[in-house]
């Protein structure tokens, strides 16, 4: 019947052209009953919960009914009726441009999304506890591995699926090195340690007395610098020691 019918466009059901935001506001008026204790779905209604749970969650999508059953659905039908699936109605220009504004999935990915945040976590966990992202082979492998997975989809090699805006943002924002190079990995951590210090004394020039390890290292950041080491300071790194005033002669 036509009660029944409006229930199953209400919810978007496939062969039922959804009910327009002026219908949805008509049947509200008369307190039209579509689900017990359900508030309206409207599609401007559903995106703002949709971007509200991203604010609440790190910036991330419920990957399952357990996450939130009302969203999860919704963003089932979208996907739908972005590839235009019959008995979807086609989403609108603006509709489209809104979901590419904060990079809604298009295609599911519920499972493997899952267990990438899973793996952020558990990344994040280690940053926190150790202060840098040096992680041991053989004592974590699955963490080794996925790391360098995810250098390999910021670079784009091996064809592997680039990461989305949210990804990059998320490991940007923990500033997740792109390399793996070890020593450039501990570069930064002595870099970091120096950044510090500056800030803690107001100087530069470190006293081999007060900290024999970090004078050491910049002794050995200038002999770099004049081709004297094994290896020469890249560009990136001349500019970041020359950021925080850093002296190539230690007599000036």
């Amino acid at each position: 019947n036509w009660i029944e019918s409006q229930g199953k466009r209400y919810t978007e059901t496939k062969g039922h052209k959804p009910l327009s935001e002026e219908e949805l506001e008509l049947l509200e008026q008369i307190d039209f009953p579509f689900f017990e204790n359900q508030s309206r779905m409207t599609w401007s209604g559903m995106f703002s919960d949709l971007v509200k749970y991203q604010k609440e969650n790190d910036g991330r999508f419920p990957t399952s009914r357990k996450d939130d059953p009302g969203l999860n659905r919704w963003m089932r039908h979208q996907r739908s009726r972005m590839r235009s699936v019959y008995g979807y109605v086609p989403l609108s220009d603006e509709q489209k441009s809104l979901l590419e504004s904060i990079d809604f999935p298009m295609v599911h990915q519920g499972v493997d999304m899952r267990s990438w945040y899973e793996k952020y976590d558990q990344l994040l966990d280690f940053w926190r506890q150790n202060g840098h992202f040096v992680v041991d082979r053989m004592e974590d492998p699955s963490l080794w591995n996925w790391m360098l997975s995810q250098r390999k989809r910021y670079k784009g090699t091996n064809l592997r699926v680039p990461l989305s805006k949210n990804q990059l943002y998320l490991l940007e924002r923990i500033c997740f090195p792109w390399t793996s190079d070890r020593d450039e990995v501990e570069w930064q951590m002595r870099y970091d340690e120096l950044v510090q210090f500056v800030a803690d004394h107001g100087r530069v020039q470190v006293k081999e007395l007060e900290n024999p390890s970090l004078y050491e290292w910049t002794k050995y950041q200038r002999d770099r610098y004049k081709g004297n080491g094994f290896s020469e300071l890249s560009e990136h790194q001349i500019k970041q020691l020359e950021k925080i005033g850093f002296r190539w002669s230690a007599r000036d």
